[in-house]
Parts: C-alpha cells; sequence; structure tokens
C-alpha cells in the first residue's frame, strides 16, 4: 500500500517551485511506493504535475509534513545547492536516502497552455523574439533591487526587445522601452510567458527559477546577498562579487533589509555598484557570440 504524504510549503513562489524536485526525486527513488500532494499559496505550480495526487487531510492514513531546507545555513561551507534542500529535508523525515537526479525543478504545461498564444502577443501584439526582464524586488528582500537596469536597456535598444514582469503588489519600477507586462500574468501565464522568451534577466528569484526549469538563458544579477553555489544553475550566468567586499568574503552576506546593510555607496548596497550594465550586456550577449541563441533582432 502506498504511503500517503501531503508536503506543506508557506514559503515564496521560488522556494515552492524548487520542492517539485524532491517530489519528483521520491517518486524516482521509490516508484509506487508514495502517494503526494501538496498545500501552498501558489498551487498553480502543480497544475499537470504527474507526480502529484489528491489527498485528504482527514484521511487516517495521510501524514502532513511542513517542508523546509535547513542546510542552507551549512551551504556556504558544505557547497550544497538549493535543489539538495528539500530532498535531504524529506529523506531524514521517512527515514529513507532520496537520490538526487538533477537540480532542475519542474514546471509542466499542457497541451492547451502550449498552445495559448504568449501573453504578450494577447496584450501587446508582439510576435517577435524577446527577453523578459524582472527589475523589481518583493518588499521583504529590497537588498536584492539592482538599480541600473535602464542602462542594460538602453544599450540593447534595437537589438533585443524587453518584456518586464513583476507581481503587482511588490516594488517593480516602471521601464522605459520595454513591453510592460507588470502585474498582467498570473503564476501559469509567466510560465507561458517565459516558455517563449529567449531569455531573462533577474536578481535571484521566482523568475530565475522558472527559467531554471525551463532550461532557458538566464543572466542572474546577484551581487553578493546568497551564496554562489547555493543559487547556480545549469545554463545561467551568475554575475557575483562575492569575495570582492568585506561584508562577503565567502559566503554572502545573507542579509535582506536596507537597514541590515553596512556597506554602501551613495546609499546603495556596494556588492550592487560592483556590478556595471555592460556586464549585464556582456553576459546576455554571451548566449549570441557563443551559438546558444541567433541574433534576429528587435522589431522595436
Amino acid at each position: 500500500m502506498e504511503k500517503k504524504l501531503i508536503l506543506k510549503n508557506r514559503l515564496s513562489p521560488g522556494d515552492v517551485l524548487m520542492m517539485t524536485v524532491a517530489i519528483r526525486d521520491l517518486h524516482k527513488t521509490y516508484p509506487g511506493e508514495y502517494l503526494t500532494d501538496v498545500r501552498s499559496p501558489c498551487p498553480e505550480i502543480f497544475e499537470n504535475n504527474p507526480y502529484i495526487t489528491p489527498l485528504d487531510e482527514k484521511d487516517p492514513d495521510v501524514e502532513s509534513l511542513d517542508m523546509m531546507y535547513p542546510i542552507i545555513h551549512e551551504s556556504g561551507l558544505k557547497g550544497c545547492h538549493f535543489s539538495q534542500g528539500h530532498r535531504k529535508y524529506l529523506a531524514e523525515h521517512i527515514g529513507k536516502s532520496i537520490d538526487h537526479f538533477s537540480m532542475r525543478p519542474e514546471i509542466y504545461l499542457n497541451g492547451n497552455e502550449q498552445t495559448w498564444p504568449s501573453p504578450v502577443v494577447v496584450e501587446h501584439g508582439y510576435t517577435d523574439p524577446y527577453w523578459i526582464i524582472n527589475a523589481g524586488v518583493k518588499s521583504d528582500y529590497p537588498l536584492k533591487y539592482y538599480h541600473r537596469y535602464q542602462e542594460v536597456v538602453d544599450e540593447l535598444k534595437g537589438k533585443i526587445q524587453f518584456v518586464q514582469v513583476g507581481h503587482k503588489s511588490h516594488n517593480h519600477p516602471a521601464l522605459d522601452g520595454v513591453l510592460d507586462m507588470r502585474g498582467k500574468t498570473n503564476l501559469r501565464q509567466l510560465f507561458r510567458l517565459s516558455s517563449d522568451a529567449e531569455g531573462s534577466v533577474n536578481v535571484v528569484s521566482l523568475q530565475m527559477v522558472i527559467m531554471a526549469a525551463m532550461s532557458k538563458p538566464c543572466v542572474v544579477v546577484a551581487g553578493a546577498r546568497e551564496g554562489v553555489r547555493w543559487q547556480l544553475y545549469p545554463d545561467q550566468q551568475f554575475i557575483y562579487v562575492n569575495g570582492c567586499l568585506p561584508c562577503a568574503t565567502w559566503d554572502g552576506c545573507w542579509k535582506s533589509k536596507e537597514e541590515d546593510c553596512t556597506n554602501k555607496i551613495d546609499g546603495v548596497p556596494a556588492c550592487m555598484t560592483l556590478i556595471e550594465p555592460h556586464d549585464i550586456v556582456r553576459s546576455i550577449n554571451r548566449y549570441y557570440d557563443g551559438g546558444r541563441l541567433t541574433r534576429r533582432g528587435a522589431a522595436q
């Protein structure tokens, strides 16, 4: 008889999306031995996921588990990656090892979603290649903010069309010269928009995890807040300055609030001032110069 597990995760969507790694690895390690369901603020992440079975918490055979990833606290010393976090915690709970099959989280678009017109087509009638840019941050992590995205957009004008995304309740200042999709997509529509994008520019965020799931190019403006090995995914270029500042000599500083940062230049965290817009532009261009992407130019 299969063991029934409801995995609960009340964290942010990017953290919840990363939990798909543990669920997949559990089922691939022990096929047919478990039934799994989830409870989270963003159940849309698990739509079409073949490893999810609806379960009733009132069923006496169902066990619920609040999922966490405590290995983050030792990631800097041991080089752990986020994709190991939920898996190791779940393995400790069930008392059995769980094989690690991939770093990639999982998003499943069904047949109808794959044939939807991209949300940028619906909103703007735009059908040419584009990059997503998430130029904002959540209010609880303002230290992730990068202050010079407009210069990136301006430098690539006529070469790359950016589509700006961002949750309507978060801090996403408007950029000029972009197609504005801020607050205009739900999660599934954001997945669809991302699936058609050539790449994405963003800080460490949900958008980065979405692109990792889709094996898409992604330039991550990371600064020195978080551990590089904890967050770095295949296909992505991680622009970081860990080790360059006295406040982040080994791992990241892991601070989140403006008032927590004691190393600022003109009010901006020093780690972000060390990253020039051209660093981001060069990272984008490398995908074309290296042959991963083909230059076609922007329509606008």
